[in-house]
């Protein structure tokens, strides 16, 4: 009875984009195998898996099927065959070598066409394939080995080159909105604006399934490869451009770190980019496009329970006419009036929580827009957040500034010949100096963001300009005007509580409050500066 073969073939990225063929190992395995009288049973393969990590013996690829199968005596009596050892695991003779004996003592033979050599699963196996198998699996490790360590010079070199400013240095992937013209980066004109647009509508109160909606509705050619340039706009795609930091001409690598500040032509300006990243931040956690067409809920992430602090749900019925058949057979008409509501979520779900008030919605928007705009105003030339972030940045540089004076005096006392406690000493200064430095960075960064907000007063007239949008028939204007307003309440208002007693909270920040009843009427309030 013949031998059941199975071919086992596998490719690592690298090897991918190379050009190498699954039916370069398919076509010589079968070859190898129909030589000897082996009838093949099928082929398994790992696309873009390395075996110097280990990656081809993870779950979910084909390789570690076959052992799980194997362990359970499923390919007893059958030969896998592979183009030689390193397709199987290149992570050294030890985890070969348990490999290969695992499938053997499975009743797997294994076999390898490059060498024509097979390591059997019988007990009176060759000891020279014992060596021969060790011998292989560390000349695998070993190549393996020195093509990463040549690889990572490689990326070494062109880093430093790059950190240098030098633009003639590869760069595996150049932002889309550049063009190469003469060994030397230019914004593409066409796509720089576009880029622009995008920033400046989700600055707006755009969301992102809106942009890529305003984008493909008038067919604007994508920045991807010609196959994908047909499926239009992703919301990852616009992600991906409003947080990546080559926008500013930066270069980071993928592992966060910034190799050079200005390496690219700048297409967005640092005050865009630090209010998009301010506006992407208020809508953490709320990037899924809404169910309700259009927008309507102006307060939307705003309100919330006063009594458990859980989200609120906002309800909107539209003027219907529906028919209800009595058991008589009378046929009734009625007409569902429209109405737009506010109330607890858990409650409406019966969820730990017995808080019952229902508001009703257009009192809310209307007492929030045409009264309590005006007292939310604060007219101080900066917010109290801004001036702590500037404080603690302030004290940030002069901790770091001293640190620098003692490593400079540690430093002459090292030159007029200081211990090796001083050497130490100076060791350790320079590593804070180095943290405190990158501290400073990151206060910068939430300083330049915050700084970057419009202030209230900007906020109040931004809304005054969009009152009369608000109620468009326009969809595309009401939704855009609604969402901008949106974006603009969520900077004045921390929250808007419903409370048990049928009163509802507005909450600009920690010290503030105004209480209205379910008319809108105001009960008592104040506001502290």
């Amino acid at each position: 009875m013949s031998q059941h073969a199975i071919i086992y073939a596998r490719f690592s990225t690298s090897e991918q984009s190379k050009g190498y063929s699954l039916e370069r190992q398919k076509s010589t395995a079968m070859d190898f195998s129909i030589t000897r009288g082996w009838v093949i049973e099928k082929m398994i393969c790992d696309e873009g898996r390395s075996a110097y990590h280990g990656a081809n013996r993870l779950e979910g690829s084909s390789l570690h099927e076959f052992e799980l199968e194997a362990r359970n005596g499923l390919h007893r009596g059958k030969v896998l065959v592979v183009e030689n050892i390193d397709r199987l695991s290149r992570q050294g003779p030890r985890a070969a070598a348990q490999l290969i004996w695992g499938l053997n003592e499975s009743g797997v033979d294994v076999a390898t066409y490059h060498d024509g050599r097979i390591y059997r699963g019988e007990e009176n196996s060759d000891l020279l394939d014992v060596f021969t198998l060790i011998l292989n699996a560390q000349n695998a490790h070993q190549e393996s080995s020195n093509k990463s360590k040549r690889t990572s010079a490689t990326w070494e070199k062109r880093f430093e080159a790059i950190s240098s400013g030098n633009q003639r240095a590869p760069v595996p992937h150049t932002p889309m909105w550049i063009d190469r013209i003469d060994d030397a980066y230019a914004l593409n004109e066409h796509r720089t604006a576009v880029l622009n647009e995008i920033y400046d509508l989700y600055i707006d109160g755009v969301g992102i399934h809106r942009l890529v909606g305003i984008l493909n509705e008038r067919d604007e050619p994508t920045w991807t490869s010609t196959n994908r340039n047909k499926n239009g706009w992703f919301y990852s795609h616009i992600y991906r451009l409003l947080t990546k930091r080559s926008v500013l001409g930066e270069y980071v690598t993928n592992a966060g770190k910034t190799l050079a500040t200005s390496f690219y032509p700048q297409a967005i300006t640092a005050e865009k980019w630090n209010r998009a990243q301010a506006a992407l931040g208020m809508r953490k956690g709320n990037q899924r496009k809404s169910k309700t067409k259009g927008n309507r809920n102006l307060l939307s992430q705003i309100v919330v329970c006063g009594q458990c602090g859980g989200g609120a749900h906002f309800a909107h019925t539209t003027d219907t006419q529906q028919t209800y058949t009595k058991v008589s057979g009378e046929v009734v008409n009625y007409r569902r009036k429209t109405y737009r509501k506010l109330r607890r979520d858990r409650a409406r779900r019966k969820h730990s929580c017995d808080n019952g008030t229902i508001l009703n919605y257009d009192i809310v928007e209307a007492t929030i827009l045409n009264q309590l705009i005006g007292l939310l105003v604060d007219q101080r030339a900066e917010k109290t957040s801004t001036n702590s972030l500037r404080e603690n940045l302030a004290e940030m540089v002069r901790l770091r500034d001293a640190e620098q004076s003692r490593l400079e005096n540690l430093i002459d006392a090292l030159a007029e010949g200081g211990s090796k406690a001083i050497v130490q000493r100076v060791a350790m200064l320079e590593n804070e100096i180095e943290q405190q430095t990158r501290d400073i960075e990151t206060a910068g960064k939430a300083l330049a963001i915050e700084t970057a907000k419009p202030r209230s007063v900007d906020d109040v007239e931004a809304i005054e300009s969009l009152r009369a949008q608000l109620t468009s028939e326009n969809d595309e204007e009401r939704t855009y005007a609604r969402g901008r307003v949106n974006m603009v309440l969520r900077r004045l208002i921390k929250r808007i509580a419903i409370n048990p007693e049928g009163t509802w909270t507005v909450e600009p920040d920690d010290l503030s409050s105004w209480i209205f009843d379910d008319q809108g009427t105001m009960l008592e309030g104040r506001y502290v500066p």
